[in-house]
């Protein structure tokens, strides 16, 4: 299965967190021959005043971390999952069959960063609760992660994202009431509305809606958007499917 990182910023223990992890393990969690739970952690040098890294440390933290992976991943054959940072230190996450050779493991890594002190625990998480109660992002963190994909594909294609252009959503629902309450709240906003209905009659979500609207698609424009209309279709019991709209090259 093809590895599949992001990041996205949440609250852990009240405090903001950057989590970066590989989203495509929630596919095969939890491992049955990696039960073991590996937790390793650095203080960062200088960390900002949220508690996150500084951009002038982000360079060594790569190195740890590319170092870690080669010693604990590859050398003991355990799953690299993800990373926490907040609270001025950052925390890299492992499974594997268990804790042997991982002290070992950070002795061949501790000598090439000597001005980081690692730390390490493990812990029984067959069930992989860190992984996913913990790194997985929540459905409203995989929608802002997916806005950025589609702000950061536009980006590379030379899209000039503050042109307004036509921007297509859909959402669906499980009876046409909470459609219709859905659509009630948008009264006004400017948005075409189409309506439809998935053919399988079996389905929990048959009736649809395809809104239509001209907006700008900057990362701040079109997340504020969708997340608004995400929380509308989740308050009306239904499912907001993401957004799309055409590049529009710099210049028109």
């Amino acid at each position: 299965m093809a590895e599949d990182w992001d990041f996205y910023v949440a609250p852990v223990d009240d405090h903001l967190a950057s989590i970066f992890v590989d989203l495509s393990l929630v596919e095969s969690a939890p491992e049955a021959t990696r039960t073991r739970l590996l937790r390793v952690a650095v203080p960062l040098k200088a960390p900002r005043d949220d508690g996150l890294s500084d951009d002038d440390e982000t360079d060594a933290l790569y190195e740890v971390e590319d170092a870690l992976f080669a010693s604990v991943a590859r050398g003991l054959g355990a799953r690299y999952v993800g990373r926490v940072t907040n609270q001025g230190r950052r925390e890299f996450f492992y499974y594997a069959s268990s804790a042997e050779g991982l002290d070992a493991a950070l002795q061949l890594v501790r000598p090439r960063f000597p001005a980081y002190e690692f730390t390490w625990q493990d812990q029984d998480d067959r069930d992989w609760s860190l992984y996913l109660d913990l790194l997985y992002p929540s459905d409203l963190d995989l929608q802002t992660i997916q806005n950025r994909r589609v702000v950061e594909t536009l980006a590379e294609s030379g899209d000039d994202l503050t042109e307004p252009r036509n921007v297509d959503h859909w959402a669906y629902f499980p009876s046409e009431h909470a459609r219709e309450q859905f659509v009630s709240q948008l009264d006004g906003q400017g948005f075409t509305v189409k309506l439809s209905e998935v053919e399988e009659p079996d389905a929990e979500f048959r009736y649809g809606v395809h809104l239509i609207r001209r907006d700008r698609v900057d990362l701040d424009t079109i997340d504020a958007l969708a997340i608004d209309l995400y929380l509308r279709a989740s308050t009306c019991g239904g499912e907001y499917d993401g957004w799309e709209a055409p590049a529009v090259a710099s210049g028109g």
